[in-house]
């Protein structure tokens, strides 16, 4: 194909090479085409307009050895290992991590200057920028387990790391041999920081450590020397990965920790404010006391130490975890709404049409009668007024009964029915003591709630008073219930919090200790506080099982 084109000469000014004129042509507009345009371009393959992948354009870049080419490089790398580490692990990416040596290594010079004057040199600069970019690549490749277990394997990535932590030690335990300058410390801040993140990455896989490992002496070093918060943390994982695997019959790493330094990671339990620095010292605990009772023996030496525990450890059961208010209940007074029957309504009930019809087709005196019992209930201190009487009865019947041809009870022989009704019931006059006022009424009756039907008012008319009451004090559509005002509600957690579970799994563990031992004493001195976290916390009840079964027999 390439062999058939003839080259056209065209004239293109320098000013119009990208397509667009630029100088004091500027004002003008853009050229009619571009570079783009000329059929010797238009006839090229269409797969090269696309380039190479970022990937070998990254790579490329770091081995091009321009300075602006691999900044911009290093810093698609630091993007893809903070979003996609997938995409540039180095067990598929086996050329990666001595690329980034090209720039981690030379730091160890650069490091060794840190002693002297701030670096001014530009070049010593870039190198260190470009040497923390590659070693915070590698920081976060190291959360990815198929790269760390690379990592690992690399000598001078280790060496590189035990350098560093050498030089924080000299400048915590203050060696004279070298001391870091004050307008260094944020550089050497910044890559220490990187550097016990890789330490904490690579730990697990090179536990457990020996008695004289150099990691694990160096961390212990800068552990009592530093005030940092994330130092802390991150130098208690490491350790606590360090104490993997130890075993009770090997000389470990642990054997040469001095009380000092147990008590302080023991004192970090009172920082109740902090679950991550809590959990960090608990983890590190149990790997420490883990292989053998001799190591509990050796915690509850120091006097502070076992303070400590006595006083936390109780506390971290029921950590952020929201437990029942007592003190809310013993404040609320508990009384019980009386049950009593509603007071007895003041006019007869109303009679369905059905009912009514039933009265209506009775003759006197067998109708008033009827009302009376359907309408009214024998009670003996109840009374209700003569005329009231009469005139609901005359009201609901007067007319009705004068229209069908037939005559209504008189007032007075109706009065009289009352006690023919009722075997109780009597019309008597109630003198006023103070007015001397008299009131004509029925004692022993009184109007029902509700009407009843003409059979169930003549049966119940034959029960004695007493009975009456008896059932009705049992009959809730008369009577209101009795009832307890509300109580505030006691809510039990149902969930442990994280440090709630990592303080079981250490008391389960200081539970085993043998039985004249001191982790079994202290697990016996604490048992109430316990027992009354449990009452508290029912999911507590499976955690400390086996602490419960270990000291039940103490």
């Amino acid at each position: 194909m390439f062999e058939t084109m003839v080259a056209n000469p065209i004239k293109v000014s320098r000013l119009q090479s990208n397509g667009v004129l630029t100088g004091p042509a500027a004002n003008t507009k853009s050229i009619h085409y571009s570079l783009a345009n000329f059929n010797v371009f238009q006839s090229l393959p269409k797969e090269t307009a696309r380039g190479v992948d970022d990937l070998t354009r990254m790579e490329m870049a770091l081995l091009s050895g321009i300075p602006e080419e691999i900044k911009w490089s290093l810093k698609k790398y630091l993007t893809y290992s903070n979003k996609a580490p997938y995409m540039i692990s180095l067990r598929t990416l086996p050329d990666l991590l001595p690329l980034f040596k090209t720039f981690i290594l030379p730091l160890e010079r650069i490091v060794e200057g840190l002693n002297k004057s701030s670096i001014c040199d530009s070049k010593a600069m870039d190198s260190l920028q470009m040497g923390l970019n590659a070693l915070l690549i590698l920081r976060n490749l190291a959360q990815d387990t198929d790269s760390v277990q690379i990592l690992v394997k690399d000598r001078e990535i280790k060496s590189f790391i035990l350098f560093i932590l050498k030089k924080f030690q000299c400048v915590a335990t203050g060696d004279n041999k070298w001391q870091l300058y004050e307008g260094n410390a944020t550089f050497f801040n910044e890559l220490t920081h990187y550097t016990l993140d890789l330490m904490e990455a690579i730990s697990s896989y090179i536990a457990p450590a020996m008695k004289d490992d150099h990691y694990f002496q160096t961390l212990v070093s800068i552990l009592n020397y530093t005030k940092d918060r994330y130092m802390v943390i991150s130098i208690l994982r490491s350790l606590s990965r360090l104490l993997v695997r130890s075993k009770a019959n090997e000389e470990s790493a642990a054997d040469n920790l001095d009380h000092k330094t147990l008590s302080l990671i023991v004192s970090f339990l009172l920082l109740e404010c902090d679950s991550e620095l809590i959990i960090a010292s608990l983890d590190f605990l149990y790997q420490y006391i883990l292989p053998g009772s001799q190591r509990i023996t050796e915690l509850f030496k120091s006097k502070e130490c076992s303070l400590i525990l006595e006083a936390t450890l109780p506390n971290l059961l029921s950590y952020n975890i929201a437990t029942p208010d007592y003190h809310l209940l013993q404040k609320h007074k508990i009384r019980l709404i009386k049950r009593l029957k509603p007071p007895a309504p003041k006019e007869p009930p109303n009679l369905s049409e059905d009912l009514f019809q039933q009265l209506f087709k009775l003759n006197e005196p067998l109708r008033s009668t009827a009302w009376l019992r359907c309408c009214f209930e024998p009670v003996q201190e109840a009374e209700f007024t003569q005329i009231s009487l009469w005139r609901s009865y005359e009201s609901k019947f007067g007319q009705p009964v004068r229209e069908s041809g037939r005559k209504l009870l008189p007032a007075v022989e109706f009065i009289k029915n009352v006690s023919n009704a009722f075997n109780n019931a009597a019309a008597i006059v109630i003198t006023d003591p103070v007015t001397g006022k008299k009131r004509f009424v029925i004692k022993g009756i009184q109007p029902r709630f509700k009407a009843l039907g003409i059979a169930d008012g003549e049966r119940e008319s034959q029960v004695p008073i007493s009975a009456l009451k008896s059932k009705f004090l049992n009959d809730s559509k008369e009577i209101t219930p009795a009832r307890q005002n509300s109580i505030p509600e006691v809510k039990f957690p149902q969930e442990l919090s994280d440090v709630s579970k990592v303080a079981c799994t250490f008391l389960c563990l200081l539970s085993n200790d043998t039985d004249d031992g001191a982790g079994s004493a202290f697990c016996q001195r604490i048992r109430p506080l316990v027992l009354h976290k449990l009452a508290d916390i029912p999911p507590l009840t499976l955690a400390l099982s086996e602490y419960m079964e270990n000291t039940s027999g103490l």
